[in-house]
């Protein structure tokens, strides 16, 4: 739904404000008419409402959805509730990929402390691998009949997924060197997208983790990879087992 328009400079091309159908308050900048961005729009909200499903938000929260052309990586800005995507409307799986990664951290309540910032990192990521998958089958759904264009096209969100999976490389994980690279570095993507790899099967047949990892941000600096994780499974109260198989990722057997 086309809500207005506007110029955000005299200079500046005619911007659209464009509102996502099943969540008020959710609305999408784009320099193309509604009707080049109906499926893009129609695509990233039902990223949203799986994310309903598995990963609480607080109803009717306003949030802003741009696109940044600057070459800069897509982010996600608590504060402003604002995500950028570095894609085109073109790039559709693309585009669900980058915005299942940065609404996971939008909807982690708090910052996470430095000794997991690494880890809500991979997290993210594997929610992109997540929610991609949950895509490709909540398309086929009846619901969807009006978009014939994207349920032929809803097995590519899977596709996708695997073949980026396919490209995560071994590492060594119970190295104390590795988790000091993640420390200093949260943002070592083909290293997050291993621990992504890892943790996918793990989440896949325990979703309620997903409530667990807003917990995250309530794990305290100083602890360390082992007892940090120690620390959120108590903290979380939930699928206690499940993040126990997490820890023992990083633990010497």
């Amino acid at each position: 739904m086309v809500v207005g328009y506007f110029k955000k400079r005299e200079d500046a091309s005619l911007m659209y404000l464009l509102k996502f159908p099943a969540h008020p308050g959710t609305y999408f900048y784009s320099d193309a008419d509604f009707d080049r961005a109906e499926n893009f729009i129609t695509v990233l909200d039902c990223v949203m409402t799986l994310f309903d499903r598995y990963v609480p938000g607080i109803p009717g929260q306003p949030l802003n959805i741009k696109i940044e052309r600057s070459g800069e990586s897509p982010a996600c800005y608590r504060n402003l509730r604002e995500i950028h995507l570095n894609t085109e409307l073109r790039y559709i799986s693309q585009a669900a990929y980058q915005f299942a990664h940065e609404l996971c951290h939008m909807r982690i309540p708090f910052f996470v402390g430095e000794d997991l910032r690494w880890f809500e990192e991979s997290v993210c990521e594997m929610a992109s691998h997540f929610f991609l998958r949950k895509l490709s089958l909540e398309l086929t759904n009846e619901k969807y009949n009006d978009y014939p264009a994207l349920q032929r096209y809803a097995h590519k969100f899977s596709e996708y997924s695997a073949q980026i999976l396919e490209g995560a490389k071994e590492i060594d994980l119970t190295s104390e060197r590795q988790i000091l690279r993640f420390t200093l570095n949260c943002y070592l993507r083909d290293e997050n997208l291993y621990v992504a790899k890892l943790l996918l099967p793990i989440f896949e047949k325990n979703p309620g983790l997903w409530e667990a990892v807003l917990y995250l941000g309530h794990v305290p600096s100083g602890f360390g990879v082992t007892d940090s994780l120690e620390i959120w499974k108590k903290t979380a109260c939930r699928e206690e087992k499940a993040i126990e198989e997490i820890r023992g990722l990083f633990s010497r057997r």
